[in-house]
């Protein structure tokens, strides 16, 4: 016997395959070196510790406890399932096989649970990572096939162009030969006259007037002009604290409000109803946190400790009686009857005390941790519950969050998201009610056309009038530019895409806010080009040769030599361009003045 216990000892030991085994009383009995690594527990740790002890309190081993649990409960079952486990903050997956344990006896007494489990965490990442590796060849193979099709199109395009081609060479040799025939036949039927003809004069060489200028820098300034609407710099949305009617409004549309003062006021009787129903909830959540949080000792525990120690009597006597029919029944004094009668109230007995304990369990079970902390999270809730209906209650008055004027909210009463407050009228928490124009500044929103808007970018500056009031100038800079255009016509025949642009004016003169009101028309011109001392030249000065430019400049000292001079440009205008690099201030240039119309003479107009 101690040969096959050292035998089974060292195949325990020896197995790759982890081996838990628990009794009855939550013990552990058994647990293999395999065990101790995949679960990083030592066996000397649980020597004097339950299993409870051990494994409930570990983070990550919820779904592990649990099927031990469930080979306890169900002790007629085995159960085979992957579990999750942390092992030092390491997510393994554990693959588990419960199965309860059982006397070899006629009873099949319980002696435990042995559970067999191992490590697949690598195979788990294998399958993962083929899975992976499929779908990436499932696409690669896609874009193969997408890249082949496209390179059959584009052999069909290609043979198609050279088709076109071909037809287009044919017509254009038989245009060629058939214009060459008709020339030879137009010289060939001309008169002889035409031959006699008096030549005539040679033509005269035209002069070309030659002119120069002096390189000078100038201003230059270059903008889009546009129109809009003003708008307070931003709009501050203001929604209802709580769902209930406008009692009261103190505001009109247009007012000017600063930051704090009072716009509405909410009627709060559906709010106080809601307030005296969360407070309940509260109360009672706070009553059964209590009570479960000193179940042990509650009436409910105390009356099933009763009932089983009541069991526990009656058992007791009803085993003695037994005892004595059956000494009575051996000995022939009383009949069958009568002893099978006590054999069974004693066998009953047992059923009621099995009961009585079974009640006992289930009555300290509803005090368990997790009963505690789900009392704990409906306290919680009641009371972050109240907290929030108090605090609408306490904003029942509406008040603007900035200063500014008081405007409808967007959508200016037409939608379901923006109606006009009225006394009486009702919104729900979080509906828009009104909004406030902040009036530190001003906003102007319009449209650029798609050729326009690719010379505009953020930061620009802006320069805004209006014919509301003349004389006054306000500096503003493109704050957004939006990157779709807006909806039209979806044709795309007779009219060109625009996009929105927003202009930023962030400060205004008190003097100037005297004499402006949201709404009026705006004036916009974008400096899209801004330079004080730009070098301009005449547009007939700058030549143009194989992608660059170049100038002719009188050299200094000799004003009768011209060197040529190769020069960067920049902005061009209708009849002059900018020099970036290549000349200075001051520098002669010259260049052929052009050639004014043609006159009756055919001698540029001079007789």
């Amino acid at each position: 016997m101690k040969q096959h216990n050292i035998i089974a000892e060292r195949i325990l030991n020896d197995m790759t395959d982890g081996v838990i085994t628990v009794d009855m009383q939550g013990k552990i009995i058994t647990l293999n070196a395999a065990a101790e690594r995949i679960l990083g527990i030592r066996a000397e740790e649980v020597d004097s510790h339950g299993f409870g002890e051990i494994f409930l309190e570990m983070d990550g081993a919820d779904e592990f406890c649990q099927a031990i649990l469930d080979a306890v409960y169900e002790s007629s079952v085995s159960h085979n399932r992957i579990v999750p486990f942390c092992n030092n903050g390491q997510q393994m997956a554990l693959v588990l096989t419960t199965t309860f344990l059982k006397t070899t006896d006629a009873d099949g007494g319980k002696l435990g649970v042995i559970g067999v489990f191992s490590d697949i965490s690598e195979l788990q990442k294998l399958q993962e990572a083929e899975a992976r590796h499929a779908e990436e060849l499932k696409i690669k193979h896609r874009e193969l096939q997408d890249a082949y099709l496209k390179t059959e199109q584009g052999n069909q395009q290609l043979q198609a162009a050279l088709k076109k081609v071909q037809v287009i060479r044919i017509t254009a040799t038989a245009f060629t030969i058939i214009l060459f025939l008709g020339i030879g036949l137009y010289v060939w039927n001309r008169k002889p006259a035409a031959f006699t003809q008096r030549p005539s004069a040679p033509p005269t060489d035209q002069m070309t007037a030659k002119t120069s200028v002096t390189v000078t820098p100038q201003p230059v300034t270059s903008g889009i002009a546009l129109a809009g609407k003003l708008q307070p710099l931003q709009m501050v949305n203001v929604t209802s604290p709580l769902t209930g009617k406008v009692a009261q409004i103190m505001v009109r549309y247009g007012d000017v409000v600063t930051a704090g003062q009072s716009l509405l006021g909410m009627d709060i009787g559906e709010a106080r109803i809601k307030q005296r129903e969360a407070e309940a909830a509260y109360i009672k959540a706070v009553a059964n946190y209590r009570q479960i949080e000193k179940w042990t000792g509650g009436s409910e525990v105390t009356r099933a400790n009763r009932s089983l120690a009541k069991a526990k009597m009656s058992l007791e006597n009803q085993k003695k009686t037994l005892e004595e029919t059956e000494r009575l029944y051996k000995k022939g004094i009383i009949a069958t009857t009568e002893y099978d009668s006590a054999r069974h109230q004693y066998v009953n007995q047992q059923m009621d005390y099995q009961s009585a304990e079974d009640e006992l369990k289930a009555a300290v079970d509803k005090g368990n941790p997790q009963n505690l902390k789900v009392a704990r999270y409906e306290m919680d809730n009641a009371e972050t519950r109240l907290k929030q209906i108090e605090k609408e209650i306490a904003a029942a008055v509406v008040v603007s969050p900035v200063s500014g004027i008081v405007m409808k909210p967007s959508g200016g009463g037409q939608t379901k998201d923006a109606k006009t407050v009225e006394r009486g009228g009702s919104f729900q928490t979080g509906e828009l009610m009104l909004a406030i124009g902040d009036l530190s500044g001003f906003s102007v929103a319009c449209k650029l056309d798609e050729v326009d808007v690719t010379r505009v970018k953020n930061g620009q500056k802006v320069k805004v009038s209006g014919d509301a009031f003349p004389g006054e100038q306000m500096n503003g800079v493109i704050g957004s530019i939006s990157s779709q255009a807006e909806d039209g016509d979806s044709s795309g025949r007779g009219s060109s895409s625009t996009f929105s642009v927003r202009v930023v004016i962030d400060s205004v003169s008190a003097e100037i806010r005297k004499r402006i009101m949201v709404g009026m028309t705006a004036n916009l011109e974008i400096v899209v080009y801004e330079k004080a001392d730009a070098l301009m030249v005449p547009i007939s000065a700058v030549t143009s040769e194989q992608g660059k430019h170049f100038v002719s400049r009188k050299k200094a000292g000799t004003p009768a030599a011209v060197e040529k001079v190769e020069v960067t440009t920049g902005y061009t205008t209708q009849d002059a361009v900018e020099i970036v690099k290549g000349v200075k201030a001051g520098d002669v240039l010259e260049f052929a003045a052009p050639a004014p119309p043609a006159g009756p003479s055919g001698k540029n107009g001079k007789k």
